[in-house]
């Protein structure tokens, strides 16, 4: 209960503050408190921050910290907080939408699209999501929103489970738009092409950080004319990614699941399609693709086989680091020519691990049960160990096996002669410093649904510490996300400036892999650019917690 308070000379009834507005001096001593707590100096690698833990104090209501220098922005103590994030996810989508108008935000887009990159035939492609603030539809990325959208419906509030089954459907008027007759999932469309200095080699020059399309311009990136056959409609990509088609039948089996009659029919018969079509096709063993080829496989258990299944997960466990000392439990790539490292993909393989374990399988037990002894290890191993880095427990970017550049940039001793470190190495044969959103949102998504099933409720609370770090609690006081939380950078993007509940990519790291945020507008894509990947594991994660 608040205490009694003696109302200083002058002191206003009509309104009360426990603050000097002459002086510009708190006055706790007249002010009312239901809490109090010290903060402690923390030095660090990162600065000096002074950090206070009062999460012993539950009590709801809405609260402002007040300290001698300073007073916090208001926040909330309540049940379903997390409800206000996947409210802007879903306002985030419907902005995103195109093929059609999003009044306030743009005018009717891209009715036209797409035509193939073989022949210039047209291929119907509408409807969907822009990847970020460009007009640009690339598969690769936006097929991750189903997953947030079917775990709103499973998990999340009743509230919005009509919602996300709606945007459900949006995306998918693209989606299925892009299966072949023979069960190819095209990659994007309006992708843009590779710079002509390139020898254009897909798999050395598409692909960076286990990221597609990261050397693509934006020669595609623009509005039409809205007209059939006026030869301005944009390009499908028609390159084979073994990732989008098995994300494809991870996604529509899931979709299947959660759209009721025919619609949900349809999702299967699709993912059924492409399911033969990349077995057909196989890939390249990267692990990437083992990881995601997983993940599909869980969901037609009947037609991909126990046995497959068990081979896929023994070739995933194969590539995880397991040695005693420093950080482990990360795992490596193919022939462990480097440790596993992704912009949008960071926690596939600890999260296909985890769906073996969540589907308790038939058949399957021994191998769920070494999926939870690596999951357990992953956690603790590489996530918590290297979270003790720094004052955030902000989880790593990435180990590195032959770290490159290191008289430039800093990496960080993993043990073993490794390096690793918390942001992206800003010197590397690509030229990227791309924003790290995205990795500790996914980091959040498995430590959250690991401590979910695993039963370990500190894996929860260092899921929250990611979460919270895109909020507003990191080296800046920003929230990540427009419109949600406070002092917010200016979000935008590269063809729609402002797009409603936006989150952004978020920060970058400096060579001695210390957090950078870029505010002014010197620097667009990599750090204030609206991006739907980190929102939709964010959302994933928020559903388990």
């Amino acid at each position: 209960m608040p205490r009694e308070r003696d109302e200083p000379e002058g002191f206003s009834k009509r309104f009360p503050c426990p603050f000097d507005l002459m002086l510009g001096k708190l006055i706790p001593e007249y002010g009312t408190f239901f809490y109090q707590g010290e903060l402690v100096k923390v030095e660090s690698r990162w600065g000096t921050f002074w950090q206070a833990d009062f999460s012993e104090f539950t009590m709801p209501g809405s609260y402002q910290i007040e300290t001698d220098y300073q007073i916090s922005a208001p926040f909330m103590i309540a049940e379903c907080v997390y409800d206000r994030l996947t409210r802007g996810f879903l306002t985030f989508l419907y902005g995103q939408r195109c093929g059609c108008e999003i009044p306030g935000v743009h005018p009717a887009c891209h009715l036209d699209d797409g035509v193939l990159d073989t022949d210039g035939s047209y291929w119907p492609a509408t409807g969907g999501w822009h990847d970020a603030g460009d007009f640009r539809k690339w598969l690769s990325l936006t097929q991750s929103n189903l997953t947030a959208l079917v775990a709103i419906i499973e998990k999340g509030n009743s509230a919005f489970h009509e919602t996300a089954r709606e945007e459900i459907r949006w995306g998918n008027r693209l989606f299925h738009q892009m299966i072949t007759h023979e069960g190819q999932i095209y990659e994007d469309v309006a992708g843009g092409d590779a710079p002509p200095e390139l020898n254009r080699v897909y798999e050395e020059h598409w692909w960076f950080e286990n990221h597609p399309g990261c050397y693509a311009n934006a020669s595609d990136n623009r509005w039409t004319d809205n007209r059939l056959h006026s030869r301005d409609e944009r390009i499908v990509r028609t390159t084979y990614n073994a990732q989008i088609q098995f994300a494809f039948v991870q996604l529509q089996m899931q979709c299947s699941r959660v759209l009721p009659d025919a619609d949900g029919v349809i999702c299967r018969g699709f993912a059924e399609r492409a399911w033969k079509y990349g077995r057909k096709r196989g890939h390249d063993g990267r692990t990437l693709y083992i990881a995601q080829e997983l993940l599909a496989a869980l969901e037609l258990p009947e037609l991909a086989e126990i046995d497959f299944i068990r081979s896929l997960a023994n070739e995933l466990l194969a590539r995880q680091e397991s040695r005693v000392g420093g950080i482990s439990g990360f795992f490596y790539e193919k022939d462990r020519a480097d440790a596993f490292r992704s912009i949008a993909y960071a926690g596939h393989p600890a999260l296909a691990l985890l769906r073996l374990v969540e589907l308790a399988l038939p058949g399957l037990e021994a191998e769920a049960a070494r999926c939870s002894e690596a999951v357990k290890l992953y956690c603790d191993g590489y996530l918590a160990g290297d979270a003790v880095s720094n004052p955030f427990a902000f989880t790593p970017y990435g180990v590195f096996k032959n770290p490159e550049q290191g008289e430039r940039q800093t990496f960080r001793e993993a043990g073993g002669g490794l390096g690793i470190r918390s942001f992206m190495h800003p010197f590397n044969v690509q030229g990227i410093a791309h924003g790290t959103s995205s990795c500790a949102t996914a980091h959040a998504a498995v430590l959250a649904k690991a401590a979910a099933l695993l039963g370990v409720p500190a894996w929860r609370a260092l899921a929250e510490r990611q979460i919270q770090w895109t909020v507003g609690h990191n080296t800046l006081n920003r929230s990540l996300y427009n419109g949600i939380g406070y002092r917010q950078p200016v979000a935008y993007g590269f063809r729609v400036t402002q797009i409603p509940e936006g989150s952004v990519i978020g920060f970058i790291g400096r060579p001695d892999d210390t957090p950078y945020l870029e505010e002014s507008f010197a620097i667009e894509w990599n750090t204030l650019e609206h991006w739907d990947v980190p929102y939709a594991h964010a959302i994933n994660a928020t559903c388990w917690i």
